[in-house]
């Protein structure tokens, strides 16, 4: 028999006031503590420090030559144009005594994205691997070194042309960061940050002439596995290629 479980889900989470979702006090003070502290993933692990690499581009004109491109030539990336992409798709672009300022907005300020870099295509600077982005430091923790082998990718993509991309941008969501406190509905506000992340690469990608897709055929279990994360607490939302 089949269950919608996603109109089940939209429904129960429809508005603050549905079974799935927490009272949140209008009065900040009376929140715990847990609600206003921001978490940050951390590896002791050995990292390459990134550039503060900024870009002069036209918003307009980026937004209207924003496009998905999925012929690439496995050029290498180079770590400037690697740094762009992190810091202003989801890194740290304001900071003063009270608070940091993500490129994207986050439901509650909960910032329950991670995000990933697995680098097919790697250089001097940064080579072939895998990467966990260090958001605070604006750094990259070296999960592992490693080539990939074409069989290797084929269990990752369900897509060819991906195989060619010179790095794939892999989001992850720990669901109890924003679920602690908006219950359901949290799980709709993670989504949606991916999604304003996944807008931002675009762009990004677009202005430093760059190609960049969105994937669907991905496999999470696969990416999980590479990641060495248990696909429950924290789980594969979204990928990108980049190339």
């Amino acid at each position: 028999m089949h269950i919608d479980f996603s109109g089940l889900f939209h429904q129960s989470s429809k508005d603050p006031t549905a079974g799935g979702t927490q009272f949140i006090p209008q009065d900040d003070s009376a929140w715990p503590e847990e609600w206003k502290t921001v978490h940050y993933k951390k590896y002791n692990l050995d990292k390459i420090k990134l550039t503060g690499y900024k870009i002069v581009a036209d918003l307009f004109e980026n937004i209207k030559n924003r496009r998905s491109k999925r012929e690439y030539s496995r050029r290498p990336q180079d770590k400037d144009s690697l740094s762009a992409l992190l810091k202003y798709s989801c890194g740290i672009i304001r900071e003063d005594k009270w608070s940091r300022t993500r490129a994207q907005p986050s439901g509650g300020a909960r910032y329950p994205i991670e995000t990933y870099v697995v680098v097919l295509a790697g250089s001097e600077e940064v080579p072939t691997g895998i990467y966990h982005y260090d958001i605070k430091n604006h750094e990259l923790d070296i999960l592992k070194q490693r080539e990939f082998l074409s069989e290797d990718l084929s269990k990752l993509f369900g897509y060819e042309f991906a195989k060619n991309a010179s790095s794939i941008i892999v989001m992850t969501a720990i669901f109890a960061r924003n679920q602690i406190k908006y219950g359901e509905r949290g799980y709709r506000h993670i989504l949606l940050e991916a999604g304003h992340i996944g807008q931002n690469l675009y762009l990004i990608s677009t202005a430093l002439g760059l190609g960049c897709c969105a994937l669907s055929g991905i496999s999470d279990i696969e990416f999980e596995k590479l990641l060495e994360i248990d696909g429950v607490t924290e789980s594969v939302v979204y990928g990108l290629t980049i190339g």
